[in-house]
């Protein structure tokens, strides 16, 4: 399968210095599990366990879903390596609805293309073109015990990377896992803070053509705090802070920081910092947001691996 898959390994690599560290999450299968939504969470240096105030508290934190107090639906795009392709892209549809004494449940649902490959044969003649992407659908519930919220996500993994009729085996490089996402958030109200954990992607290796070439998922480990030092009917301050750690072999740690100010409940600012030594990702994170009457639009620019721009990242939502 070697002569389909130069191309796509180079996008997963490429993918991975985006989503985490390159260095442990390049031997990842399943890419899209690891690229966080929300162009909020984004500007704030994806500093945001602890915080998933919104429907991407699916991805971020399902505990958080415990405290939903509406109903929220959001949409996420972004194209990853706008100065290598057009049609790679990922995109998280997401929904959360309150419950009435139980908490909150979600559905999501995150597609990544990673675009159109030319596949050769050995003496480098061309045999066609194949589109690769994957898409991961989820469910989540989140439930409150006081002030701590508790909860826990279920998705569906496919990877669809090549057709039987393009490889080398005759065989479709496509794989299909499950895994499970566990949260939880609680609460401090005396001090407008909030603390959150997140372990994510527990579940099989994926395998494309058998079980012993299978890749691990992207299972990592999230700890996060929200802090709103500063907080008025006109004006917010929150400031928030996050160390990730990659459950796979030799995995980096990871250190995000944030903050945002809000006036007046419709215009929002942000500033971040992602500190991924490993993944060579050490750079500032900004956007910003905008609020009326439900509907939000957020925007965000965020860094990835050095030798490749920024992207912007948009959100828009709307909470009813």
């Amino acid at each position: 399968m070697g002569r389909i898959y130069t191309a796509c390994f180079g996008l997963l690599f490429i993918l991975a210095g985006y989503a985490g560290s390159a260095n442990a999450q390049a031997e990842a299968g399943a890419q899209s599990l690891l690229i966080a939504p929300g162009a909020r969470a984004d500007g704030m240096g994806r500093a945001y366990v602890a915080v998933a105030s919104d429907a991407n508290a699916i991805w971020w934190n399902p505990g958080a879903l415990a405290f939903a107090t509406a109903n929220d639906a959001s949409f996420t795009y972004g194209r990853l390596v706008p100065d290598l392709a057009d049609d790679v892209f990922f995109s998280y549809l997401s929904f959360a609805k309150h419950l009435e004494g139980w908490g909150g449940i979600g559905f999501s649902f995150g597609y990544l293309s990673y675009g159109s490959s030319v596949a050769t044969d050995p003496d480098g003649n061309e045999l066609g073109t194949f589109t690769s992407y994957e898409f991961a659908p989820t469910i989540a519930y989140g439930t409150e015990f006081g002030d701590l919220g508790f909860g826990i996500a279920l998705k569906l993994v496919h990877v669809d990377l090549a057709p039987e009729n393009l490889t080398q085996d005759q065989q479709a490089g496509r794989g299909t896992t499950f895994a499970a996402d566990l949260g939880g958030l609680y609460k401090i109200p005396k001090f407008k803070s909030s603390v959150g954990l997140a372990i994510q992607n527990i579940g099989p290796n994926i395998a494309y053509i058998d079980q012993d070439q299978s890749d691990p998922l992207g299972r990592n480990a999230k700890l996060g705090v929200a802090v709103a030092p500063f907080e008025n009917e006109l004006h917010r301050v929150m400031v928030t802070a996050d160390v990730n750690k990659s459950l796979l072999p030799d995995g980096a740690w990871i250190e995000d920081v944030g903050a945002e100010y809000e006036f007046n409940h419709l215009l929002a600012l942000r500033l971040g910092y992602i500190n991924d030594e490993r993944g060579t990702i050490q750079d500032p994170t900004y956007g910003m947001g905008l609020n009326f009457k439900g509907i939000r639009i957020d925007f965000a620019s965020a860094p990835q691996a050095k030798l490749l721009e920024r992207v912007n990242r948009f959100t828009a939502s709307y909470r009813f």
